[in-house]
């Protein structure tokens, strides 16, 4: 009977000591998993939670965000003080909510973006350029931006003509039979661009097929 109880007892004692080894396990289990949750905090930021700036432009202030401005956002964030380097940018306002954005600047020569606050839009234009005009259609639905380089000391220039409703450009045709190649790419030099209607647009421009450099008009049109 003495030898039953001793069994037993035995018994009892490693279930007890099977249970206590699981329960310390299960708890660092646990320790580990919510550890493992934890955000990572770097500068008293979280890793996910990237820094939204806010600033005003016109008395209305907007939100620049990583995700949904990435392009800008990025490059303020290569500075000590973005906050500070945003709001020292040049902007032109377009429509409402709408600026064309001049950033990474050298020599007169900058990076332009097209912005759109309410759509959360932006499209980048230009870069390493100069800006020369900013041109509305007559209903407001579209603008031409003319952006300018030096090739070999001579003026190049790009016309870029975007739809405001969709921050998208709009693909140009000749509208004349005039063989001429597209006003994009920095090619020829353009004198000076006009809207004739709200699908078409009239540019006057150097011929590049001419070994003297003599003006010629062309008409564009897109839909």
């Amino acid at each position: 009977m003495l030898k039953n109880w001793g069994i037993l007892l035995l018994i009892a004692i490693c279930i007890g000591l099977a249970g206590c080894n699981t329960s310390a396990n299960a708890k660092e289990t646990t320790d580990q998993l919510q550890e493992n949750e934890q955000p990572i905090v770097q500068d008293g930021l979280r890793e996910e939670d990237p820094q939204d700036l806010s600033f005003t432009l016109e008395e209305q202030t907007y939100k620049l965000t990583q995700k949904e401005f990435p392009i800008l956002y990025q490059y303020i964030n290569n500075f000590e003080d973005p906050e500070q380097t945003l709001k020292n940018l040049t902007y032109t306002q377009i429509q409402k909510d709408q600026f064309l954005v001049e950033f990474a600047c050298h020599k007169n020569r900058c990076s332009h973006l097209l912005i759109d606050f309410k759509q959360k839009l932006s499209y980048l234009l230009s870069d390493i350029s100069s800006l020369v005009s900013i041109q509305p259609s007559p209903e407001g639905n579209y603008v031409a931006f003319l952006f300018e380089r030096l090739r070999e000391d001579e003026p190049k220039h790009q016309l870029m003509v975007m739809d405001l409703q969709t921050v998208q450009t709009v693909e140009l045709e000749a509208a004349d039979g005039n063989v001429l190649a597209k006003p994009n790419y920095y090619q020829y030099a353009i004198q000076s661009v006009t809207f004739m209607n709200e699908e078409k647009i009239r540019i006057i421009s150097e011929d590049p097929k001419e070994e003297v450099n003599d003006t010629i008009t062309s008409q564009w049109i897109y839909q």
